[in-house]
């Protein structure tokens, strides 16, 4: 593909409002607006279009990634500034690619509808705060609020290690440095200890992958620091089973002692559609950290949390269905699109409406 009928997509997904390009060998250019695909122009791509666009958006440590996980994250940006966070896949021997727009701005906690225990958690001096949700649940973007939210305040040094940086953070009252993987430092977790050795007290890690990044962010927030950290998982039982996964098997109870003991907050995200007009909002899962919440990880039972979350909601805790419910009943979601991330249609629609008339 060459680059002016690139640029052309990218043009025409920022004048229609969509979400999302992308772009699979065998199909035209498919731009998503609202919940449907829309043609992006009438050519059909060929497997060598994504793959020579793919060449010229990767440098060879994200080809090894791609190689290694079969997809990997970059940022993309224009001729005009204008950046797109891209995800190449590989499937089958075949290679696509999914853009983004990525704001020109840092978002503001505020203009999120998020729960207030999300922001709460900027407010907490140290331990261990995990954001989890999958490629487009917003996590990225709920991190970069709560980063934004911790740079008005003059007593934080904050430190973020990210895979890619998409959104620039202007200077606020907090210091601020912001490191990405490849090009300002080797690995996440040696992010992560030079942050420590510059006295850093908040570290941000948008992204865990391995156990040495993950024992480097329990090091951080061990010696004291405030650590977010991002992980790839759609739920909370699933964030904590996916970082238990980190280590070898006879490493895990030990890893589950470091988690019982600096865990604040696990907050596990994904996007509805609104019911009455354009745009996606947000449905939160929420667990703070509390004794009942400690006992149970240290052990290993993360199918306690859910019962847990549900008796200690004056704490701020809720589950998935319990948000859903609040949305349906503020009328932001209908029915249909709230039942589909539900794992109880009691406990979303109540009794009464599933009850035969």
């Amino acid at each position: 593909m060459d680059g002016k009928r690139f640029e052309n997509l990218l043009a025409a997904m920022d004048r229609v409002g969509a979400a999302s390009l992308h772009l699979v060998p065998g199909r035209t250019p498919l731009l998503r607006v609202q919940r449907r695909f829309v043609a992006g122009d009438a050519e059909t791509l060929r497997p060598d279009d994504v793959v020579e666009l793919t060449r010229d958006l990767l440098f060879a440590d994200h080809r090894e990634r791609l190689q290694q996980c079969g997809h990997v994250e970059v940022l993309y940006r224009t001729r005009n500034g204008r950046r797109y966070r891209a995800v190449v896949a590989e499937a089958d021997g075949a290679t696509s690619l999914v853009l983004r727009a990525v704001p020109e701005m840092p978002p503001r906690l505020a203009a999120l509808e998020l729960p207030e225990q999300v922001g709460a958690q900027t407010r907490v001096r140290s331990g261990l705060v995990v954001v989890a949700g999958f490629f487009g649940s917003g996590k990225s973007t709920t991190l970069a609020a709560m980063v934004e939210e911790l740079n008005q305040d003059p007593a934080r040094h904050i430190v973020t290690i990210e895979d890619s940086i998409q959104f620039v953070h202007q200077n606020g009252a907090a210091l601020l440095h912001q490191r990405e993987v490849g090009t300002h430092v080797a690995t996440a977790a040696d992010g992560v200890l030079q942050a420590m050795a510059t006295g850093a007290d908040v570290v941000v890690v948008t992204e865990v992958r391995d156990g040495a990044t993950l024992d480097a962010a329990l090091a951080a927030a061990e010696s004291g620091c405030l650590v977010l950290v991002g992980v790839e998982a759609g739920s909370i039982v699933g964030a904590l089973s996916e970082l238990g996964g980190m280590v070898p098997l006879e490493e895990r109870p030990r890893l589950r002692v470091r988690l019982a003991r600096s865990l604040r907050s696990v907050l596990a995200q994904s996007l509805l559609h609104r019911s009455h007009r354009a745009g996606r909002i947000p449905v939160v899962e929420v667990l703070v950290a509390n004794a009942p919440v400690r006992a149970a990880v240290r052990k290993g039972g993360f199918g306690e949390l859910h019962g847990i979350m549900q008796r200690c909601r004056g704490l701020g805790m809720q589950t998935t269905d319990v948000a859903l419910r609040a949305l349906l009943g503020r009328h932001l979601v209908t029915a249909e699109e709230a039942l589909l991330h539900a794992t109880s249609r009691e406990d979303v629609l109540g009794r009464a409406a599933l009850s035969p008339r």
